[in-house]
């Protein structure tokens, strides 16, 4: 069986990709927001706490304190006339419309946990799936490399990204590329999740990539093992990490395979260029649709979270 020998075949061109795009992510995470005036009633700048606390998806019992992402937000609290147990909305200002070519970031999952910052920290040292030698990183990196040659062809700007995303990264598109393992070889299948308070589009990317990876590789659509760790996903989650995906930016995690399975694995590791072929032609569909003027020309309205309770000390 052939092992990612495609990583050599590529080496000089992906490995240029690679560099490029990292070298270039900090012209990426420095896109322009739109100005928000600090006087503006309800105005929170980034990395304040919003008073309001979120839910791990990890570890429902264990809450953190909300944060303004990247950019600040507005939020509008419940009047005195509200009704009982509403909590108010978050407006998240548009980002300035990016220039130049389109943008896509490709995450490969698990890559140089060892190099997050401090707010990453659970996941450091993180390796992701293994099976019998092969690891997901192996996988995801050389099809991530492959995407980018791809859409490079086509004008396309990508950015290949490791763990760490850089705070309230923009781009028209985000995928983070993953491969799981059940640990004994009886799942099948290809899952996709995206987040929640986001923009608009989501449905719409996941739906472009799903279909045309699932018409390319024949894998079955895994519904049933999506995971809250995939819709809570930490790139996804712009209320608890500075370093994570700005909520305009349209941003789906893709489960590949499964390393365990006979036969996933042999497709992920015999036929990339099926993968990344299939992957890179759902993003330029989205893309075709979805025109920079529609994804960062609103400002995001979401759900406030629910408000952090207030302290009262006992009563003697």
């Amino acid at each position: 069986m052939r092992v990612l020998t495609g990583v050599a075949a590529l080496a000089t061109v992906a490995v240029a990709v690679v560099l490029v795009a990292n070298a270039a992510l900090s012209g990426a995470a420095a896109v322009g927001r739109a100005a928000v005036t600090a006087v503006e009633p309800g105005y929170v700048p980034a990395g304040a706490p919003l008073g309001m606390i979120g839910t791990d998806p990890d570890d429902p019992d264990d809450p953190w304190s909300a944060a303004a992402p990247p950019g600040g937000v507005i939020v509008r609290m419940p009047g005195p006339s509200a009704s009982p147990g509403a909590t108010g909305l978050i407006r998240i200002p548009a980002p300035k419309t990016p220039s130049g070519p389109r943008r896509v970031g490709v995450q490969v999952g698990h890559w140089k946990t060892d190099e997050v910052p401090s707010e990453l920290r659970r996941l450091d040292g993180q390796t992701g799936a293994n099976w019998d030698g092969l690891t997901e990183i192996d996988v995801s990196l050389e099809i991530a490399q492959r995407i980018a040659v791809i859409l490079n062809s086509k004008g396309i700007t990508v950015d290949v990204l490791p763990t760490t995303v850089p705070a309230g990264y923009i781009a028209d598109a985000f995928i983070s590329l993953h491969a799981d393992s059940d640990g004994v070889g009886e799942w099948s299948g290809f899952k996709m999740a995206h987040g929640a308070r986001r923009g608009p589009y989501e449905d719409t990317l996941l739906a472009d990539v799903r279909d045309a990876y699932g018409d390319a590789t024949g894998l079955e659509w895994d519904a049933n093992h999506i995971s809250r760790s995939m819709t809570g996903y930490f790139a996804f989650n712009w209320s608890r990490f500075q370093h994570a995906v700005a909520a305009h930016t349209p941003a789906i995690i893709l489960e590949m395979g499964y390393l365990s399975s006979d036969h996933d694995r042999e497709l992920m590791t015999e036929q990339p260029e099926v993968l990344a072929g299939a992957i890179a032609d759902g993003l330029v569909q989205f893309l075709n649709e979805t025109p920079r003027s529609k994804i960062f020309s609103k400002d995001l309205v979401v759900p406030a979270f629910p408000a952090r309770p207030t302290f009262a000390p006992p009563v003697p």
